[in-house]
């Protein structure tokens, strides 16, 4: 092989490599865009606590129509299924200091805040309230709980909808094994010997009788 092929050898080489890289980018980009869903919006925020062991950290909380993200350079980062999402309230500081207990403020390691001494008209508290109980607090600067309400009407409503319909789905009950299936079940542990004849019959009037202990 001449110089000039092996060059071109490896310049084929390389431009396939570039390619393979670039479509695997483009694969993990379009999995992830269908597991995030649409974009809703997007706010710069300061994180506060709340959530698991982050730290406090100024980013960006990030709104998809499946999920909610928060990102801070080189710092915390987390990601809620709005699924686990109960509700998103939007206050100023008056308001979380009246409902929000200091003892709870004191456990998610966020009572700094209650403390400030300026208020101002236009700052405004995000609270995530997830279903198991805990409470992510956001500050967002500069923008008046009214106004911010308004602005995240849209994502509020689509988060609760995502969720109550998760809720739904995990209370259905389980469809119910038919009475053919566990003859069946009880049939195979007598033919393998586990049952008895007698313990047989016993379960098999069990589960005529809708009274299944296996």
């Amino acid at each position: 092989m001449s110089f000039f092929d092996k060059v071109k050898d490896a310049s084929d080489k390389a431009g396939k490599s570039i390619q393979k890289s670039y479509q695997e980018q483009q694969q993990k980009s379009a999995e992830l865009k269908d597991i995030r869903g649409a974009k809703l919006d997007a706010l710069a925020v300061e994180y506060m606590g709340g959530y698991g062991d982050g730290r406090k950290a100024n980013g960006i909380i990030t709104f998809y129509q499946n999920q909610t993200e928060f990102s801070a350079v080189m710092s915390t980062k987390f990601t809620i299924p709005n699924s686990q999402i109960k509700d998103i309230l939007v206050e100023g500081k008056d308001e979380v200091n009246r409902r929000v207990t200091v003892t709870r403020l004191i456990a998610v390691g966020i009572f700094a805040f209650a403390l400030k001494k300026k208020s101002k008209d236009q700052e405004s508290y995000i609270t995530l309230e997830l279903i198991d109980g805990q409470e992510v607090i956001l500050f967002v600067e500069n923008k008046a709980p009214m106004a911010l309400r308004a602005k995240l009407a849209k994502v509020i409503s689509s988060v609760k909808q995502v969720s109550a319909s998760h809720q739904v789905v995990s209370a259905q009950p389980q469809p119910r094994v038919s009475i053919a299936d566990e003859l069946g079940k009880l049939a195979n542990l007598k033919e393998q010997g586990i049952l008895t004849q007698a313990e047989f019959d016993t379960e098999k009037a069990k589960v005529l009788n809708g009274r299944t202990s296996i």
